[in-house]
């Protein structure tokens, strides 16, 4: 677990370089484009550097406990019946979260068969499905580690 969370931190902070880059893209922009110098390809840019920002803190979200969690449903009623809950949502967000790594992985294959790329500066597309894809990856095995933790916890008690 601890490999997951400290390459899940690693990847956050690559994220918040993307963020950054944005932010400083964006500010760029704007005053240049008051003094009559527009960056090209803006708009293009910081869409998919939103991707990067999106999908690749998935994980080491999961891993602080900062999604939106059942936790009214997960604390009602006896422990065996907590547990079983748990249970439930870890499956259904490892599923969840497959699929779309899965979709987001045929998207990508899609767009590197079309070579597709963006409008304004013609950067290709497919690298951004998949690091979506990668992020939806990294999250299944950190609410697998979780649904195995909730055993190991069972036990020691």
């Amino acid at each position: 677990m601890r490999i997951v969370h400290s390459f899940s931190r690693w990847i956050c902070w690559v994220s918040v370089l993307a963020l950054l880059g944005m932010m400083l893209l964006t500010s760029s922009d704007v005053v240049l484009r008051y003094i009559g110098f527009p960056i090209k390809g803006t708009f293009d840019i910081v869409g998919l550097l939103g991707t990067i920002v999106i999908g690749l803190p998935i994980a080491y979200t999961q891993l602080l406990r900062r999604h939106i969690a059942m936790e009214f449903l997960e604390s009602v009623g006896p422990k065996p019946m907590q547990m079983i809950t748990k249970s439930i949502t870890c499956w259904l967000g490892i599923t969840i979260y497959a699929l779309l790594a899965w979709q987001c992985s045929l998207l990508g294959a899609k767009l590197w068969a079309i070579h597709q790329v963006s409008d304004t500066i013609e950067i290709p597309l497919f690298p951004f499905p998949y690091v979506i894809a990668f992020g939806c990856a990294l999250n299944c095995i950190v609410v697998f580690l979780e649904f195995c933790q909730l055993f190991t916890k069972l036990d020691e008690k």
